[in-house]
């Protein structure tokens, strides 16, 4: 049965007859005749008896009017949490990213999304590299994913959004300089790597060999939240984006920026066809940071 037959059926029933009900929900009255009786046919069983005085329910007729009242309201509550979602309302967005984007610039997205859309809820995620991003998108798992460009061909839309400049964060008391600190003075020096997502490594180590500069690995750690403590510690420097060198020069690490600039391209990955409405306009929100 379909939700027209349904209502055609409710209307009979609370207009006490086809004359009044057709009146009601301005409808022809064989178009209202047919239309029950097709929904008889399909249930195999008459639900109004046809007398002379107009129609009164069978037993199979009052079996039917309480759950067909419970799918209209069903339906009417699909319809409307669907419009919810629409209209973001309501709905929920879940989302993959690189721990120093989910940092900047999506807090200030999300906090934005959450100011124009109380409604809508955020479940944040970070994958542990390209191929776990990859999977979350493809399975459904979150549909969008931020991450620094490029990655490898993942059969996946890929959008860039923007760059962000890449810091030398040295331990506090280092003698360096003043102003942006020439890259070739960085020879030797003991570093801190992190483990993850390719693309900022690889430009980090690009911009290394172009200068001709090597450096001794001090520690390598997948934890970036542990990285700002581990240089003001002494454990060696390493090189962050501008919110964590931010991070660690309020807690005295020196900080530079580095001649030439190291620079990493940043963008959203997300599965075939059209974005979600509340999807589409995070990245809206994203879009202004790409400069």
């Amino acid at each position: 049965m379909d939700l027209r037959q349904v209502e055609y059926f409710l209307a009979v029933v609370d207009h006490g007859g086809v004359t009044r009900a057709a009146a009601a929900i301005c409808i022809a009255q064989p178009s209202l005749s047919q239309a029950v009786r097709a929904l008889e046919r399909e249930l195999g069983s008459e639900l109004f008896h046809r007398t002379g005085r107009g129609l009164v329910l069978t037993a199979a007729g009052k079996a039917l009017t309480g759950p067909a009242r419970q799918i209209l309201q069903d339906a009417n509550e699909a319809r409307s949490a669907v419009a919810d979602v629409a209209d973001l309302r309501a709905g929920r967005l879940e989302v993959a990213a690189h721990a120093a984007l989910a940092v900047d610039p999506l807090t200030s997205a999300l906090a934005a999304l959450r100011r124009r859309f109380p409604g809508v809820s955020v479940r944040l995620l970070e994958p542990r590299d390209d191929e776990e991003m990859a999977r979350l998108v493809r399975d459904g798992s979150c549909e969008l994913a931020l991450t620094y460009l490029p990655i490898p061909d993942l059969g996946l839309p890929v959008r860039e959004l923007g760059s962000q400049e890449v810091w030398g964060v040295l331990p506090p008391g280092t003698s360096v300089p003043d102003g942006p600190l020439p890259v070739r003075l960085l020879h030797d020096t003991p570093v801190i790597g992190i483990q993850g997502h390719s693309a900022l490594r690889a430009t980090v180590l690009a911009a290394l060999d172009r200068a001709g500069v090597r450096m001794r690995r001090a520690t390598v750690t997948r934890h970036r939240e542990a990285v700002v403590p581990m240089v003001l510690a002494g454990a060696g420097a390493a090189f962050l984006t501008r919110w964590y060198a931010d991070q660690a020069a309020r807690g005295g690490a020196v900080v530079r920026t580095l001649a030439p600039p190291m620079v990493c391209r940043y963008g959203l990955v997300h599965r075939t066809g059209p974005l979600s409405p509340a999807a589409a306009a995070l990245l809206d929100l994203l879009l202004p940071a790409s400069g």
